[in-house]
């Protein structure tokens, strides 16, 4: 599809195993990206050029893929924050604006981030070394070290192997993510919390099982008590890590308060959430955070509720036209081409919406993905 400028007018590039929500976001903000990712889906490639990284080259088909591009600064999105190695042989080329290697390398350690939070008076399920037995209770989860988006997650008493992975004590809530934004410098106040959303994990209803991420509504409002200690969980992470730009924190949001569980040290989905919500662009400041050190004045405030919903296919799909909306119908996005095959559990598209509430968006969301299913049949 026709692009709205060449590659080489781009001035930054967009990486990731999905770069559309970023690239989006750049475009939101200004920018001009270039995308590299594993799907390169439609409604992307029709706003910028990029690459689609070929099936199984996945992360180091990007090293070459990138070789291809112009050494523009690179803004990374999930999956390569995994993969420290990689980064550090960017670094050679590209200014990273995020995360780089080093910080990466310590941010993969769960026992160590787990430590750093207790260590500040906040709430962590119990861990263990994967080797160790889990005891003859139900409630423990076996996790990839090097994971994202809920997948490898499984139950204790079912993993196979303790390769790379470890044991953390399931705690049961509502799943949550928290959006900070960090400079290098500052002390005491390093780090900015922008919102927070609700996660979706696992909802049949958009064909997802097990712990795999489908999606987040947003604004979570959180109480006062709730509200301090996820922000003192992001301050916390950041000075021990050093972090900088736009991160999360997933957390379980329980009657006795947030149980923090994983870092992610870099965009992330609720991105887009939280930028609809509150007619925030979050690009600007992540280049200006790890620029020149600067974090916006304040944080953003919701005018509405949003969000988003990753729809997987229930059975192999052969795309045979676009599925687009109605010009009354909320936006999808991440649009696969025609002649993409699907298989059963990979991603279909995300549906977007918005409504009066985060109750009345998922309301919204399990309606659209009925009837967005019934596209594809």
């Amino acid at each position: 599809m026709a692009t709205l400028y060449n590659a080489e007018e781009a001035d930054v590039i967009c990486a990731g195993a999905s770069a559309r929500s970023l690239a989006f976001s750049c475009l939101r903000a200004g920018l001009r990206p270039l995308a590299c990712d594993l799907f390169f889906d439609t409604d992307l490639a029709a706003r910028c050029p990029g690459i689609r990284l070929a099936d199984g080259s996945w992360p180091g088909g990007l090293l070459e893929a990138l070789e291809r591009m112009p050494p523009l600064p690179l803004v990374y999105s999930g999956g390569l924050e995994n993969h420290p190695d990689l980064i550090g042989r960017l670094e050679a080329r590209h200014e990273i604006l995020g995360n780089g290697a080093a910080v990466l390398e310590k941010a993969l350690d769960p026992f160590a981030l787990s430590a750093s939070l207790a260590e500040a008076g906040l709430s962590v399920p119990e861990i263990r070394p994967a080797e160790e037995e889990p005891s003859i209770e139900s409630d423990w989860l076996s996790k990839p070290i090097r994971g994202g988006g809920g997948l490898g997650i499984e139950a204790a008493a079912k993993a196979t192997t303790s390769e790379g992975r470890y044991l953390q004590r399931f705690v049961d809530g509502v799943p949550a993510s928290a959006l900070f934004i960090a400079r290098e410098t500052g002390s005491p106040n390093r780090t900015l919390l922008l919102g927070a959303t609700e996660q979706l994990i696992g909802e049949s209803w958009l064909g997802a099982a097990g712990f795999t991420h489908c999606g987040n509504l947003g604004p979570l409002e959180l109480e006062a008590e709730a509200l301090q200690q996820v922000a003192l969980a992001g301050e916390t992470v950041a000075g021990e890590l050093s972090l900088r730009g736009l991160f999360g924190l997933d957390f379980i949001l329980t009657p006795d308060g947030p149980f923090f569980l994983e870092l992610n040290p870099r965009y992330t989905g609720s991105v887009e959430v939280i930028e609809a919500s509150c007619g925030f662009e979050a690009i600007p400041h992540h280049l200006r955070a790890c620029r020149e050190g600067e974090l916006p004045a304040l944080a953003p405030t919701a005018a509405k509720a949003c969000a988003k919903a990753i729809l997987f296919a229930e059975t192999p799909v052969e795309l045979t036209a676009l599925p687009l909306p109605e010009e009354d119908a909320p936006p999808f996005a991440a649009i696969p081409a025609i002649g993409e095959k699907i298989e059963t559990g990979s991603p279909l598209l995300t549906i977007l919406t918005e409504g009066l509430d985060p109750a009345g968006c998922e309301a919204n969301l399990v309606r659209l993905a009925r009837e967005t299913r019934s596209l594809f049949d």
